[in-house]
């Protein structure tokens, strides 16, 4: 029989009752796996998986939890009550609270600090975290005088420089007595009268104030990165997703881009040539998915970008071009099999370009997705022949358009397909998105003679519907940390005299529960970004536990723009080739400024081109739902410049016009 516990208010509780938002993991508070240790971090998923089955399997008997995850079956409602804690954001703990020997609240004295002995020393935990709450003054003026002691002399200021702790200690305990601290309080009942206590304290403040952040120790690498001994051999993909070839190749055309000038007319001009990156199941020569880079050279970032967009759902793009399409029979695998979707990789075979072989990145990879990676030999193609030969396909087809340069400077058809300043007659960027869509589409819906005359798409289904194929889609838990494929970024929490914000690449972000904590300023933070959309980073605590959606203040949160378009925008409005108002939006400063230099530079055109990607990219994942971080709740206090609110612009109805009221989506989770 179920226990009877008490919770929700309720003795009578069972497992029944359980709200589904505690099974909703997208909308729960999450955590920053790769900042707990290797044993944490197993302990933690034990945890993940047995409260999972305890709220999302129902039917699961509690003893099989036991057995799967080794959580007693009496731990189960203490781990549900620690969800459910409410965190000092004013949310609930969520999968914080599922962190191993995570404090719910910071360590508070409560009774009197007794006096030493020589003999014998009481135990003085929390008291000087005490006193400084007992007199908020006394805080004030410790970090005031941390600060004096590291700061440099004024010109005719005459001070004590890099004033010592101990000297520092002998004022404070002057302060605590024009406060009223008796000789029988701590810290002056004390044999070292609190100065440990005190000297601890400083070298917080200190690492506060500077900004610095202590790092992690050098762990072990995590048992599930570890590959086994039984796999030092070359692996071999034989069932789908086991095997997986990655790489990059600059399309071997020229191309141009349209810009609408504010006249109504259109202006065409050249742009570097670009990027695209692949993923390919070796086993049924499957391209799983695919991404275009628009620098002139593509790195981590951009990596990252091709193999999530071989694990998320392909969302088919509308094509503007009559007539084309992709054929009946191609398309994707996650979008032909919707069972497909999140289906986790094996292995990843990559060359040793310098944007492949990061290795925080590769960490990531295999601590995010659960796969080993593999370096093909240096200069020796042949190691990955299925992506080599996909590429090369690639350019047969791009060798027969108007403008291709072809496979190198005296490949005859760069003269044959020559068109020299006739830019009309080159393929637009628009275009050849689209075509790439439907020509990779389509090359998966082609017959091979590697597969018998099968298609990639049929070997798919074959072969994932044999009996003994594993499913092995990544848990939903875990779908939306896809972003944790990014490397971490330490800020620090700023706002001594304004909001409580962090600035990142120039910017300020805050949001509405971040900007009401002022406890949190000179605390760390660990942050997250989708490098082609920056208007909005994931912010977690040192410890992993989840902060929220943090928002860029409000001229850079209007158009959706990369981190190396934000670079590049501060960088000419620097060296004062760009002027912007604090009420214009940057990045349409920079297209209409780049549109004057795109006529005689082909890389200006690849900055418009960036955008114009960034925004269609962005437009497209607003339609289907799929935000970088899922759902934002708009801050609910207008605040400043950086901390403007969220709010829907207002659109001024015109007369007898009827406003029709826009929705909002709200993020769901629970709030006390």
């Amino acid at each position: 029989m179920m226990p009877r516990v008490f919770i929700f208010g309720n003795t009578s509780f069972s497992r029944a009752s359980i709200p589904e938002i505690l099974a909703d993991f997208e909308q729960l508070p999450t955590v920053d796996e790769s900042a707990l240790t290797p044993e944490l971090r197993q302990a933690y998923k034990n945890n993940l998986e047995a409260y999972r089955l305890f709220v999302a399997e129902k039917d699961v008997p509690l003893r099989q939890i036991r057995d799967l995850t080794g959580v007693d079956p009496k731990q189960l409602y203490l781990l549900l009550q620690r969800v459910l804690v409410r965190a000092e954001d004013g949310r609930i703990q969520g999968l914080r609270g599922l962190i191993p020997f995570k404090h719910m609240k910071e360590y508070e004295r409560c009774v009197a600090v007794k006096a030493t002995s020589v003999l014998f020393t009481k135990n003085a935990s929390g008291a000087m975290a005490q006193l400084l709450k007992k007199f908020p003054s006394l805080n004030t003026w410790t970090r005031k005088n941390v600060r004096l002691r590291n700061k440099p002399l004024r010109p005719g200021e005459i001070r004590e420089v890099k004033k010592s702790v101990r000297s520092l200690h002998t004022d404070f305990l002057k302060k605590c007595k024009h406060l009223g601290v008796q000789n029988d309080e701590y810290p002056f009942n004390q044999d070292l009268l609190g100065f440990r206590s005190f000297q601890a304290l400083v070298k917080q403040i200190t690492l506060e104030q500077k900004g610095s952040h202590r790092k992690a120790d050098d762990q072990p690498a995590s048992v599930e990165a570890q590959p086994d001994m039984e796999f030092e051999r070359w692996p071999v993909g034989n069932v789908p997703f086991k095997l997986v070839q990655f790489d990059g190749h600059k399309i071997d055309v020229r191309l141009t881009l349209v810009v609408n000038d504010p006249f109504g007319m259109q202006t065409v001009i050249e742009i570097a040539r670009i990027w695209i990156l692949v993923v390919k199941d070796v086993s049924t020569r499957c391209v799983l998915g695919y991404y275009i880079a628009y620098g002139v050279e593509y790195n981590k970032d951009d990596v990252a970008e091709a193999i999530q967009a071989a694990i998320v759902p392909h969302r088919r793009m509308k094509m503007t071009i009559p007539g084309l399409e992709i054929k009946e029979g191609g398309g994707f695998p996650n979008e032909v099999m919707p069972e497909l979707e999140y289906h986790r990789l094996s292995w990843f075979h990559y060359d040793t370009a310098k944007s492949h072989i990061a290795q925080d990145s590769l960490d990531r990879l295999a601590d995010v997705l659960g796969c080993w990676t593999m370096s093909g030999r240096l200069g020796i193609a042949d190691d990955r022949a299925i992506i080599e030969r996909f590429f090369g396909l690639l350019e047969e087809f791009f060798h027969q358009i108007p403008g291709t340069t072809g496979s190198k400077p005296t490949d005859p058809v760069r003269r044959l397909g020559n068109v020299g300043r006739d830019l009309y007659r080159l393929m637009t960027v628009e275009e050849l998105e689209q075509v790439v869509e439907v020509v990779i589409g389509n090359k998966n819906g082609d017959a091979s003679s590697a597969l018998g005359g099968r298609t990639p798409l049929e070997a798919m289904m074959y072969q994932t519907s044999k009996p003994e194929f594993l499913l092995q889609t990544l848990p939903v838990n875990r779908r939306h940390q896809l972003f944790l494929l990014k490397e971490a970024t330490i800020k620090v929490v700023r706002g001594a005299k304004t909001a409580p914000h962090i600035n990142f690449e120039g910017v300020k972000y805050t949001s509405d529960l971040l900007a009401r904590r002022h406890e949190l300023v000179g605390k760390t933070l660990r942050i997250y970004f989708i490098a082609r959309d920056i208007r909005t980073i994931h912010a977690f605590f040192e410890d992993g536990s989840e902060l929220g959606i943090l928002v860029a203040s409000r001229q850079w949160r209007k158009t959706p723009h990369s981190l190396r378009l934000r670079k590049e925008i501060l960088r000419i409005i620097r060296l004062g080739f760009l002027r912007v108002g604090p009420g214009d939006d940057p990045v349409e400063a920079y297209v209409r400024n780049k549109r004057k230099a795109a006529t005689e530079s082909k890389r200006a055109g690849n900055s418009i081109a960036k955008v114009r990607a960034g925004i269609a990219a962005a437009n497209s994942a607003a339609a289907f739902g799929d935000t970088p971080f899922g759902p934002v709740a708009p801050p609910e206090t207008a605040l400043s410049d950086e901390q403007a609110s969220l709010s829907v612009p207002k659109k001024k109805a015109k007369p007898g016009e009827v406003v029709v009221p826009v929705p909002l989506t709200l993020k769901k989770t629970l709030l006390f």
